[in-house]
């Protein structure tokens, strides 16, 4: 009897403590599953859920026909989280960490060293990046080596295929920013915006299958399209390097320009710059000099003289002037020709023909000081072009009011004013095409990531001079090509060529010294221009007249002609009078 009182208190009390427990238990799981289910379920996403960049790709830069210029490119970073990096099975065989660290830098090219190192320095890290930048081909060999450790995530790389070719006109982009050329002008059409999606990690650092979420789409940039030929532009660099190191020169600029639409097709800068590694560029090796710098051009300014001279009814070709040796202005001031000391009669033909800076002056009395300004400027001097590139200058015209009785001359034949290669450029443009100077252009566009193309806007023509005084002084051109000691070097067989020399003195604080800026510029065919070529040497050393300027201005005219296909020449020049 007492043994079974005995045995019923003992199972009541198991009872009561089974009872217990559970309810504790219960408790638990109602604390977990329901009271605090929202706040668990917020750790465990916060401990399981990683993020990643999804890369959206920077809009490329494109020559003419579509070449890339600039474009951004598929890489991969390599990484691990060193907590959980250590050995693993593969096909049934355990691989020791050290093996799997080889075979990486086997196929990455990477410091083994290094990466162990990166693994193995801090236990606890949570990550390391063991090689940065590696190929596709790369990553491909990578995932074979199926190492679950191994983390690979895309990034993308900014190359210039043409590297230096066209490193003036396109910039370059840091590692956060465009830093210059059309990489920053045109950032607005090429940027991109990169997305991101998120997944979920098991406990040994691998991504769950099944569990990214996309959180924000990829914006990929737009497509700018410049007028460059990039080519076109290789050439130019090559003739640019080797002319101008046999003339010894600083530097050197060539501009090839389509007469009938203004597009730019070459804009090339000696010595230049590697946009894929500019780390060690030279500052004044970078940027593009044949919009940011200018100079006292010389002669070749005469050409716009004489045809502002026709134009506004002052002088004709055939008018007959003597020139003298030296041109006095007064107060001790004087103008001399650089070769000839002696008055020669000459027509205006024969002034710009041999190139007589008296002559120049003693036209230039006939123009009021107003209207020169006037043609200079419509000539698109002191101002910038049209194609606006970052950091072009405007060059220096003087307004009348701050001419002296030298430059007012001076200006007429290159002195006294200052100009870029790309104005100046433009303004053989108007000449060749009958006196209307088109805007210049050299970036067409925009083609959106969404395949609408946005035209950039275009300037209005502005008819510098008349069609008959812009002719006629192309016809006087051409006669520095046939009838001077040049001629052996300016003729193109087949094609009539127009040409203007130019030596320039470099101005400094103290005045003129003995260092010179050589060019020549010119178009063909003569009868009716297609094309304008101008090339500058900037204190060459070897030779400092400008016809040291010829062979390089030749080979490019003659490369451009064959290169567009142009139909020789089929009407003979008419020579007009150069003496009296």
């Amino acid at each position: 009897m007492s043994h079974q009182r005995m045995s019923g208190r003992r199972g009541a009390l198991a009872l009561a403590t089974v009872m217990a427990v559970s309810l504790v238990f219960v408790g638990r799981l109602v604390d977990v599953q329901i009271v605090r289910a929202a706040e668990l379920q917020e750790q465990s996403l916060q401990v399981r859920t990683t993020s990643e960049t999804l890369w959206a790709s920077r809009g490329s830069i494109v020559d003419q026909f579509g070449n890339d210029l600039a474009l951004d490119v598929d890489r991969y970073d390599i990484s691990a989280n060193p907590s959980k990096v250590g050995d693993f099975r593969r096909a049934g065989e355990v691989v020791p960490l050290a093996q799997a660290v080889a075979e990486i830098a086997q196929v990455t090219g990477a410091n083994y060293d290094e990466m162990l190192s990166a693994v193995s320095v801090d236990p606890t890290a949570q990550f390391t990046y063991l090689v940065k930048g590696v190929t596709p081909q790369a990553k491909d060999a990578l995932r074979e080596l199926d190492i679950p450790w191994l983390q690979i995530d895309l990034i993308r790389e900014r190359i210039y295929p043409f590297g230096p070719v066209t490193a003036n006109l396109t910039g370059m982009l840091g590692r956060d920013e465009p830093l210059g050329g059309v990489e920053l002008s045109e950032d607005e059409c090429l940027m991109a915006q990169n997305g991101f999606a998120t997944y979920q990690q098991g406990a040994d650092g691998v991504r769950l299958p099944g569990t990214t979420t996309l959180v924000e789409q990829p914006i990929h940039g737009g497509t700018a399209h410049l007028t460059i030929d990039s080519d076109l532009q290789w050439y130019v660099l090559q003739q640019l390097a080797e002319h101008g190191g046999r003339l010894q020169a600083q530097q050197a600029s060539a501009i090839v320009v389509r007469v009938n639409d203004g597009h730019i097709l070459a804009a090339a800068d000696w010595p230049t710059f590697d946009p894929n590694d500019f780390t060690d560029a030279p500052p004044e090796h970078m940027g593009a000099r044949t919009f940011s710098a200018p100079y006292e051009p010389g002669s070749i300014m005469k050409s716009m003289g004489v045809a502002m001279l026709i134009d506004a009814g002052h002088t004709s070709v055939s008018d007959r002037i003597v020139a003298p040796g030296v041109y006095t202005i007064g107060s001790g001031r004087f103008i001399k020709n650089m070769h000839v000391s002696d008055a020669r009669q000459l027509t205006t033909a024969g002034v710009l023909q041999t190139s007589s800076n008296t002559g120049m002056a003693v036209l230039g009395e006939r123009m009021p000081q107003q209207q020169a300004y006037d043609y200079f400027r419509a000539f698109g001097f002191g101002e910038k072009t049209a194609v606006d590139f970052l950091g072009e200058s405007r060059g220096v015209l003087k307004t009348p009011e701050n001419y002296d009785p030298f430059t007012r001359f001076a200006q007429l034949y290159g002195q006294g004013i200052s100009v870029t290669a790309v104005q100046m450029a433009g303004a053989y443009q108007a000449l060749a095409n009958d006196g209307v100077r088109l805007p210049l252009r050299l970036y067409d566009g925009c083609t959106t990531s969404l395949g609408e193309f946005i035209e950039a806007p275009v300037a209005e023509p502005i008819q510098v001079v008349s069609a008959s005084a812009a002719r006629q002084t192309v016809n006087i051109l051409e006669t520095v090509v046939t009838q001077s000691a040049l001629r052996p070097v300016l003729e193109i067989p087949g094609y009539r060529v127009a040409a203007k020399t130019g030596t320039a003195e470099i101005a400094s604080a103290s005045g003129y010294g003995s260092e010179r800026v050589i060019s020549l510029a010119g178009m063909a065919p003569a009868e009716n221009p297609e094309y304008v070529v101008l090339v500058s040497f900037y204190k060459p050393q070897t030779s400092k007249v400008s016809s040291a300027a010829a062979p390089a201005f030749t080979d490019l005219m003659s490369h451009v002609l064959k290169h567009y296909r142009v139909a020789p020449s089929s009407e003979p020049a008419v020579v007009p009078p150069l003496t009296w």
